[in-house]
């Protein structure tokens, strides 16, 4: 049996990329990160394989694996460097490009992993090592925790056995705790998803005639050192000019004076070279004021991150759940803002060669036929003097010419903001082309993108609906419906539920009114019927549903099993009912032991009834066979 050296609790973003790779493992779509390290000539297999035994030896983390605890959250274990198989492999290197093609994924298959989520290929050539692929859980390492590994792993083959100074991630969660003690956490603090929609922006009047996800690949040269510049002279990063210019831009497009931002950070001190996830997701809220000038705009946006991250590292992440009733409230699957992941040096050098004249680009498009996030996502890569920025868009939303457009506009953009730094911001609004604002027949209502059109059709392929309307009155959306005898109000609720994470484009009305021409009459068990013309809404007072079905009462039951509190109602969403969201995988194993699957991610993810979390459930031997 292999010995634990120490285990322990996960820390709040570890918790975060552990549920994603506990979904891969049940066949979720979900990508995992990999690295391709082109290697000197003179290295052999023995020498690579010993220089990796020689990390795991060095790096705890990399011999760190993850599963359930018998309270039911998951734990992290550290095993003993002689008790841990490598999970490396060797192969000729003509077999690089079907391996990178593959995707291969360090976990597959059915179980709570208890095992290192990395893996590497030495691909060789004439005896020797002549690259690497390495292939990693985002809960691992954040990217730049990769590039010291690499260079780890160069001076092991070289012989050389550098200090190090190391933070394992039980450690970080230590501090979390001590932090947590000091009563700095407040759970009042506003959230930043609460002043905005729920999206950036809206479904684009047009569809896309093809493929629907595009990645826009620009590569500029001269760039960064224009971006250089201005953080130079106004005190601020790479990542925050960047964030800046291509939000506005986003701005403009929508219309709107403000964008949430979701940002990658990292907690590494300097000095801390250990490989472990060091990343988080940080809302900020960048609001464009077209009075200020660039130099004030950039300060602004500075301050608003900067208030972000304190609130962050004062208070701790914000809990699953409630970001999960904010969507509710919403009537929204969930809140998705504008995601920005960079990678590279944030900070310029000291100093540089001024600005290169005139900054070139280069464009490619690469579009995937199905959707894997349902973010709209800004990846900005720095390399030496090379800035490639990635739009990774749904066309449905971000038009493909008007994601050409953003990537035409940045450098012009940027080059005003470093020669006329005192210019005002709406000064830059003579760049955009004319039709460059969205084209939508979504319109906002109390802060939501609302495409009646697309809700009266979700409302109407509810079973038992006969008609359906939907109507904005003030700031409420209300579907008026005509009813079947056998059904309720609160059914076409719930079917919507269920719908919302299927498009953008949906929100829940905020108000149901029965129609002429309805048989059903009422909302269900414990509610007043309606008379017609009346109405009702969910956010008043909703039907109670004991455990009645099979399916029903086993949920009943594993829920009281993981979370230890009784379930006696099945309409509340799971966050409603005090389900917490890192325990989800526990209660979908609680059921798998009962001989019960069905439920995703989604299930728990998107305001869902738990009655239509019993309906998805079905028995193991039905799903093999289906």
């Amino acid at each position: 049996m292999s010995r634990v050296v120490r285990s322990g609790r996960l820390t709040r973003s570890q918790e975060r990329w552990w549920l994603r790779l506990y979904w891969r493992e049940q066949g979720e779509y979900d990508i995992a990160w990999s690295k391709w390290w082109d290697l000197p000539p003179g290295i052999d297999v023995d020498t690579a394989r010993n220089a990796f035994t020689a990390l795991v030896e060095r790096f705890e983390v990399l011999r760190t694996a993850f599963l359930l605890g018998p309270d039911h959250l998951p734990v992290q274990v550290v095993f003993d460097p002689a008790d841990v198989r490598l999970p490396l492999s060797v192969a000729d290197e003509s077999s690089r490009e079907e391996f990178r093609t593959a995707g291969v994924h360090p976990l597959v298959g059915g179980s709570v992993f208890p095992r290192p989520p990395w893996s590497v290929r030495l691909f060789t050539r004439g005896g020797e090592v002549r690259s690497v692929g390495f292939v990693f859980e985002h809960i691992v390492t954040d990217g730049s925790g990769l590039r010291n590994l690499r260079q780890q792993f160069l001076d092991l083959c070289a012989g050389r056995r550098p200090a190090l100074r190391i933070t394992h991630p039980l450690d970080r969660r230590a501090k979390e705790d001590r932090s947590a003690s000091t009563g700095r956490d407040d759970p009042h603090r506003t959230d930043p998803a609460a002043l905005v929609p729920q999206a950036v922006l809206p479904s684009a009047a047009e569809k896309p005639s093809g493929s629907r996800f595009l990645m826009s690949s620009v590569s500029y040269t001269g760039l960064l050192r224009l971006v250089d510049d201005i953080c130079r002279r106004d005190g601020v990063s790479r990542t925050l000019v960047l964030t800046h210019a291509i939000a506005w831009l986003f701005a403009r497009h929508a219309g709107l004076p403000r964008v949430l931002c979701c940002s990658t950070i990292g907690n590494r001190m300097p000095g801390d070279d250990s490989i472990d996830c060091v990343s988080r997701m940080m809302d900020s809220l960048l609001e464009f004021d077209e009075s200020a000038s660039f130099r004030e705009s950039l300060k602004a946006a500075s301050a608003a991150t900067l208030r972000s991250y304190g609130a962050e590292v004062g208070s701790g992440p914000r809990p699953a759940e409630a970001r999960l009733r904010l969507a509710a409230e919403r009537g929204v699957s969930a809140v998705r803002p504008l995601y920005f992941n960079y990678q590279g040096p944030s900070q310029p050098p000291p100093a540089g060669a001024e600005a290169q004249e005139g900054v070139r680009w280069t464009r490619e498009d690469a579009w995937r036929p199905v959707d894997t996030h349902w973010l709209n996502i800004v990846w900005i890569n720095v390399d030496d003097d090379d800035l490639v920025v990635d739009f990774d868009v749904d066309t449905t939303m971000v038009p493909a010419s008007v994601v050409h457009r953003m990537g035409d506009l940045l450098p012009r953009f940027l080059e005003r903001v470093a020669r006329e730094p005192d210019a005002p911001l709406a000064t830059a609004g003579a760049l955009l082309p004319a039709d460059f604002g969205v084209v939508t027949t979504a319109r906002l209502v109390g802060g939501v993108w609302v495409d009646t059109d697309a809700v009266r059709e979700a409302v109407a392929s509810c079973p038992g609906v006969h008609a359906a309307h939907v109507l904005v009155e003030g700031e409420e959306v209300v579907a008026q419906v005509s009813l079947g005898a056998r059904s309720t109000l609160y059914d076409v609720h719930e079917h919507l539920l269920t719908r919302l994470h299927e498009a953008v484009a949906l929100v829940l009305p905020r108000r149901y009114r029965l129609i002429e021409g309805s048989a059903g009459r009422g909302v269900g068990p414990g509610v007043a019927d309606l008379d017609v013309d009346e109405s009702w809404a969910p956010a008043d007072v909703l039907p109670v549903l004991p455990p009645v079905t099979e399916s029903e009462r086993e949920l009943a039951l594993a829920f009281q099993e993981t979370h230890g509190t009784p379930l006696t109602d099945l309409a509340p969403t799971y966050a409603d009912a005090g389900g917490r969201v890192i325990l989800a995988p526990a209660l979908v194993e609680s059921l798998r032991r009962r001989g019960l699957t069905g439920l995703t991610f989604g299930h728990f993810d998107t305001p869902r009834t738990l009655r239509s979390l019993a309906r998805s459930l079905v028995r193991a031997e039905q799903a093999h066979t289906g």
